[in-house]
Protein backbone atom coordinates (compact mmCIF):
# COMPACT_ATOMS: atom_id res chain seq x y z
CA UNK A 1 0.00 0.00 0.00
CA UNK A 2 1.37 3.69 -0.83
CA UNK A 3 0.62 6.74 0.81
CA UNK A 4 -1.47 8.76 -0.38
CA UNK A 5 0.45 12.04 0.52
CA UNK A 6 4.33 11.08 0.24
CA UNK A 7 3.88 8.09 -2.56
CA UNK A 8 5.83 6.49 -0.75
CA UNK A 9 5.15 2.21 -0.02
CA UNK A 10 4.17 0.76 3.51
CA UNK A 11 6.12 -2.03 3.91
CA UNK A 12 8.76 -1.27 1.33
CA UNK A 13 11.89 0.13 3.34
CA UNK A 14 11.12 4.31 3.23
CA UNK A 15 10.94 3.85 -0.90
CA UNK A 16 8.89 5.47 -2.91
CA UNK A 17 6.35 3.22 -4.88
CA UNK A 18 8.39 3.68 -8.62
CA UNK A 19 11.24 3.25 -7.15
CA UNK A 20 10.46 0.07 -5.19
CA UNK A 21 8.36 -1.11 -8.17
CA UNK A 22 11.60 -0.97 -10.48
CA UNK A 23 14.09 -2.62 -8.19
CA UNK A 24 11.29 -5.19 -7.79
CA UNK A 25 11.04 -5.89 -11.49
CA UNK A 26 15.01 -5.63 -11.72
CA UNK A 27 15.25 -8.52 -9.18
CA UNK A 28 12.52 -10.60 -10.52
CA UNK A 29 14.72 -10.38 -14.34
CA UNK A 30 17.94 -11.23 -12.83
CA UNK A 31 15.96 -14.27 -11.09
CA UNK A 32 14.39 -15.20 -14.26
CA UNK A 33 17.80 -15.17 -16.05
CA UNK A 34 20.10 -16.90 -13.27
CA UNK A 35 17.38 -19.94 -13.47
CA UNK A 36 17.53 -20.09 -17.75
CA UNK A 37 20.77 -19.88 -17.67
CA UNK A 38 22.10 -21.71 -15.15
CA UNK A 39 25.81 -20.54 -14.23
CA UNK A 40 26.83 -20.18 -17.63
CA UNK A 41 29.59 -22.05 -17.86
CA UNK A 42 29.27 -24.25 -20.84
CA UNK A 43 32.69 -26.60 -20.57
CA UNK A 44 32.94 -29.22 -18.47
CA UNK A 45 34.77 -28.02 -14.74
CA UNK A 46 37.17 -30.91 -14.11
CA UNK A 47 37.55 -33.91 -15.78
CA UNK A 48 35.24 -36.37 -15.01
CA UNK A 49 35.87 -40.12 -13.40
CA UNK A 50 35.50 -42.90 -14.96
CA UNK A 51 32.50 -45.39 -14.19
CA UNK A 52 34.11 -47.97 -16.02
CA UNK A 53 36.94 -49.96 -14.79
CA UNK A 54 39.70 -50.75 -16.83
CA UNK A 55 38.62 -54.51 -17.34
CA UNK A 56 35.61 -53.22 -18.65
CA UNK A 57 31.71 -54.79 -17.41
CA UNK A 58 29.62 -57.43 -18.35
CA UNK A 59 26.14 -57.46 -17.62
CA UNK A 60 23.57 -60.35 -18.16
CA UNK A 61 19.88 -59.19 -19.49
CA UNK A 62 18.05 -61.76 -18.19
CA UNK A 63 18.93 -59.77 -14.62
CA UNK A 64 17.54 -56.44 -16.27
CA UNK A 65 13.50 -57.29 -17.83
CA UNK A 66 13.45 -53.14 -18.68
CA UNK A 67 15.91 -54.22 -21.89
CA UNK A 68 13.65 -56.62 -23.21
CA UNK A 69 12.08 -54.08 -25.73
CA UNK A 70 14.07 -50.96 -27.42
CA UNK A 71 13.45 -48.02 -25.96
CA UNK A 72 14.29 -49.64 -22.49
CA UNK A 73 16.81 -48.59 -20.03
CA UNK A 74 17.99 -48.76 -16.61
CA UNK A 75 20.58 -47.40 -14.90
CA UNK A 76 23.10 -49.39 -12.60
CA UNK A 77 26.06 -48.45 -9.78
CA UNK A 78 29.34 -50.07 -11.61
CA UNK A 79 31.97 -51.50 -9.33
CA UNK A 80 33.64 -48.06 -9.27
CA UNK A 81 30.65 -47.11 -7.81
CA UNK A 82 30.23 -44.61 -10.46
CA UNK A 83 26.31 -44.43 -11.66
CA UNK A 84 25.74 -45.43 -15.16
CA UNK A 85 22.78 -46.18 -17.59
CA UNK A 86 22.16 -48.76 -20.24
CA UNK A 87 19.78 -48.21 -22.88
CA UNK A 88 18.30 -50.92 -25.61
CA UNK A 89 18.23 -48.18 -28.84
CA UNK A 90 17.14 -51.09 -31.38
CA UNK A 91 16.65 -54.39 -31.38
CA UNK A 92 20.37 -55.37 -31.06
CA UNK A 93 21.67 -52.20 -30.45
CA UNK A 94 22.61 -50.99 -26.46
CA UNK A 95 23.92 -47.75 -25.71
CA UNK A 96 26.00 -47.31 -21.62
CA UNK A 97 26.33 -44.44 -20.68
CA UNK A 98 27.44 -42.43 -17.83
CA UNK A 99 25.19 -40.45 -15.70
CA UNK A 100 27.79 -38.04 -14.48
CA UNK A 101 26.34 -34.78 -15.86
CA UNK A 102 29.33 -32.92 -17.96
CA UNK A 103 29.15 -29.43 -16.51
CA UNK A 104 29.45 -29.95 -12.98
CA UNK A 105 29.19 -34.01 -12.00
CA UNK A 106 26.38 -33.51 -10.20
CA UNK A 107 24.34 -37.39 -11.52
CA UNK A 108 21.51 -37.26 -13.99
CA UNK A 109 17.86 -38.59 -13.65
CA UNK A 110 16.18 -40.45 -16.41
CA UNK A 111 13.18 -38.11 -17.38
CA UNK A 112 11.03 -39.52 -19.90
CA UNK A 113 12.75 -40.64 -22.58
CA UNK A 114 16.20 -39.39 -21.46
CA UNK A 115 17.89 -37.65 -18.54
CA UNK A 116 17.59 -34.55 -16.65
CA UNK A 117 20.63 -33.09 -14.48
CA UNK A 118 18.69 -31.63 -11.30
CA UNK A 119 21.15 -29.08 -10.55
CA UNK A 120 21.33 -26.96 -13.48
CA UNK A 121 18.75 -28.29 -16.14
CA UNK A 122 21.19 -30.06 -18.71
CA UNK A 123 18.75 -31.90 -21.14
CA UNK A 124 19.68 -35.35 -22.53
CA UNK A 125 18.35 -37.69 -25.66
CA UNK A 126 18.66 -41.55 -24.01
CA UNK A 127 21.17 -41.58 -26.22
CA UNK A 128 23.53 -39.17 -24.24
CA UNK A 129 23.09 -36.64 -26.55
CA UNK A 130 22.86 -32.83 -24.93
CA UNK A 131 19.18 -31.25 -25.96
CA UNK A 132 18.75 -28.27 -23.88
CA UNK A 133 18.68 -26.15 -20.72
CA UNK A 134 22.11 -25.97 -19.45
CA UNK A 135 24.74 -25.96 -22.19
CA UNK A 136 27.50 -28.93 -21.60
CA UNK A 137 28.95 -31.29 -23.77
CA UNK A 138 27.12 -35.26 -24.19
CA UNK A 139 27.45 -38.10 -21.85
CA UNK A 140 30.38 -39.87 -21.39
CA UNK A 141 29.58 -42.95 -23.61
CA UNK A 142 31.43 -46.32 -23.47
CA UNK A 143 31.64 -49.22 -26.40
CA UNK A 144 29.15 -52.03 -25.90
CA UNK A 145 29.19 -55.70 -27.46
CA UNK A 146 26.22 -57.27 -27.43
CA UNK A 147 25.93 -61.68 -27.22
CA UNK A 148 22.89 -62.41 -28.45
CA UNK A 149 23.30 -65.99 -28.04
CA UNK A 150 24.74 -65.61 -24.63
CA UNK A 151 22.48 -62.55 -23.90
CA UNK A 152 25.23 -60.31 -22.10
CA UNK A 153 26.77 -56.84 -23.00
CA UNK A 154 29.99 -56.32 -22.31
CA UNK A 155 30.96 -53.09 -21.68
CA UNK A 156 34.49 -51.93 -22.42
CA UNK A 157 36.79 -49.02 -20.59
CA UNK A 158 37.34 -46.16 -22.56
CA UNK A 159 40.77 -46.67 -24.53
CA UNK A 160 44.08 -45.65 -23.32
CA UNK A 161 45.64 -45.41 -26.88
CA UNK A 162 45.94 -42.33 -28.92
CA UNK A 163 42.49 -41.66 -30.88
CA UNK A 164 44.74 -40.59 -34.35
CA UNK A 165 47.98 -41.51 -35.68
CA UNK A 166 49.70 -38.92 -37.94
CA UNK A 167 50.53 -40.28 -41.36
CA UNK A 168 52.10 -38.95 -44.58
CA UNK A 169 54.22 -36.87 -43.15
CA UNK A 170 52.21 -35.04 -40.60
CA UNK A 171 49.19 -34.02 -43.34
CA UNK A 172 47.06 -37.01 -42.61
CA UNK A 173 45.33 -38.46 -39.46
CA UNK A 174 44.22 -41.87 -38.91
CA UNK A 175 41.55 -41.90 -36.52
CA UNK A 176 40.49 -45.35 -34.45
CA UNK A 177 37.07 -45.27 -34.34
CA UNK A 178 37.28 -47.61 -31.72
CA UNK A 179 39.45 -45.55 -29.30
CA UNK A 180 37.25 -42.35 -29.29
CA UNK A 181 34.23 -43.39 -27.18
CA UNK A 182 32.34 -39.95 -27.92
CA UNK A 183 31.57 -41.05 -31.65
CA UNK A 184 30.10 -43.86 -30.43
CA UNK A 185 26.90 -42.21 -30.90
CA UNK A 186 25.06 -40.25 -33.74
CA UNK A 187 25.98 -36.42 -33.17
CA UNK A 188 29.13 -37.35 -30.79
CA UNK A 189 31.67 -34.43 -31.34
CA UNK A 190 35.44 -35.29 -30.11
CA UNK A 191 39.05 -33.63 -31.12
CA UNK A 192 41.17 -35.80 -32.51
CA UNK A 193 44.46 -34.03 -33.11
CA UNK A 194 45.92 -35.00 -29.77
CA UNK A 195 46.48 -31.55 -29.03
CA UNK A 196 49.16 -30.42 -31.38
CA UNK A 197 48.79 -26.93 -33.16
CA UNK A 198 46.48 -28.08 -35.99
CA UNK A 199 43.67 -28.58 -33.88
CA UNK A 200 41.05 -30.62 -35.60
CA UNK A 201 37.33 -32.17 -34.43
CA UNK A 202 35.91 -35.25 -35.88
CA UNK A 203 31.44 -34.96 -35.62
CA UNK A 204 29.53 -38.36 -36.32
CA UNK A 205 27.17 -36.58 -38.18
CA UNK A 206 25.11 -39.94 -38.68
CA UNK A 207 25.06 -43.70 -38.45
CA UNK A 208 28.27 -44.05 -41.05
CA UNK A 209 28.77 -40.62 -41.88
CA UNK A 210 31.47 -38.30 -40.46
CA UNK A 211 32.71 -34.85 -40.56
CA UNK A 212 36.37 -33.32 -39.88
CA UNK A 213 36.28 -29.73 -39.00
CA UNK A 214 39.25 -27.38 -38.39
CA UNK A 215 38.76 -26.39 -34.43
CA UNK A 216 40.78 -22.82 -35.30
CA UNK A 217 37.69 -20.11 -35.65
CA UNK A 218 37.97 -17.88 -38.70
CA UNK A 219 37.93 -14.93 -37.16
CA UNK A 220 40.98 -14.50 -35.32
CA UNK A 221 42.39 -17.53 -35.31
CA UNK A 222 41.76 -18.73 -31.48
CA UNK A 223 40.79 -22.70 -31.24
CA UNK A 224 37.14 -23.06 -30.71
CA UNK A 225 35.85 -25.68 -27.94
CA UNK A 226 33.20 -28.18 -28.00
CA UNK A 227 30.09 -26.97 -25.97
CA UNK A 228 26.59 -29.04 -25.87
CA UNK A 229 27.21 -30.71 -29.18
CA UNK A 230 28.31 -27.34 -30.64
CA UNK A 231 31.28 -25.16 -30.64
CA UNK A 232 32.49 -21.80 -29.10
CA UNK A 233 35.52 -19.26 -29.64
CA UNK A 234 35.70 -17.88 -26.07
CA UNK A 235 37.82 -15.33 -27.26
CA UNK A 236 34.83 -13.21 -29.21
CA UNK A 237 32.02 -15.25 -28.55
CA UNK A 238 31.46 -16.89 -31.90
CA UNK A 239 29.29 -19.85 -32.06
CA UNK A 240 29.15 -22.62 -34.32
CA UNK A 241 27.05 -26.15 -35.22
CA UNK A 242 27.93 -29.43 -34.94
CA UNK A 243 29.15 -29.54 -38.60
CA UNK A 244 30.84 -26.05 -38.14
CA UNK A 245 28.55 -23.21 -39.61
CA UNK A 246 28.64 -20.27 -37.79
CA UNK A 247 25.50 -19.23 -35.65
CA UNK A 248 25.66 -16.29 -33.06
CA UNK A 249 27.91 -14.08 -31.44
CA UNK A 250 30.76 -12.75 -33.34
CA UNK A 251 30.22 -12.25 -36.79
CA UNK A 252 33.04 -14.59 -39.09
CA UNK A 253 32.66 -17.26 -41.82
CA UNK A 254 32.34 -20.94 -41.00
CA UNK A 255 34.34 -23.57 -39.28
CA UNK A 256 36.86 -25.27 -42.46
CA UNK A 257 36.08 -28.28 -43.22
CA UNK A 258 38.54 -31.51 -43.82
CA UNK A 259 38.52 -33.76 -46.55
CA UNK A 260 37.36 -36.62 -44.57
CA UNK A 261 37.44 -40.78 -45.95
CA UNK A 262 35.66 -42.91 -43.55
CA UNK A 263 36.35 -46.81 -43.98
CA UNK A 264 33.44 -49.14 -42.69
CA UNK A 265 35.61 -52.06 -42.47
CA UNK A 266 38.57 -51.17 -40.51
CA UNK A 267 36.55 -48.22 -38.41
CA UNK A 268 38.84 -45.99 -39.12
CA UNK A 269 38.24 -41.90 -40.64
CA UNK A 270 41.49 -40.48 -42.61
CA UNK A 271 41.43 -36.98 -42.41
CA UNK A 272 43.54 -34.68 -44.51
CA UNK A 273 44.75 -31.50 -41.99
CA UNK A 274 46.78 -29.35 -44.34
CA UNK A 275 46.20 -26.00 -43.54
CA UNK A 276 44.11 -26.60 -40.70
CA UNK A 277 46.07 -24.34 -38.77
CA UNK A 278 45.55 -21.37 -40.65
CA UNK A 279 42.90 -18.72 -40.69
CA UNK A 280 40.40 -18.04 -43.65
CA UNK A 281 40.05 -14.63 -42.93
CA UNK A 282 36.44 -14.21 -41.79
CA UNK A 283 34.94 -10.88 -40.33
CA UNK A 284 36.33 -8.97 -38.07
CA UNK A 285 36.10 -6.63 -34.65
CA UNK A 286 34.45 -3.45 -35.46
Amino acid sequence: MSDATTGRCSGCGGLDRRTFLSQATLATVAALLADACGTGVWDPVSPQANVVPSSGLSFRLADYPALTSAGGMVTVRTATGGPMALVRSAASTFVALSLVCPHQGTTVTVQGSGFFCPNHGAKFSATGVWTGGQATANLTSYPVTYDAAAGTLVIAAPAQTTPATPVANGSQLLVTLANVPALAVVGGIARVDGNSSRPVALVRSAQESYVALSMRCPHQGATVSIQGGAFNCSRHGARFSSTGQWLSGQRTSSLTQLPAVYDAAKGTVTITVTGAGTTSGGERDR
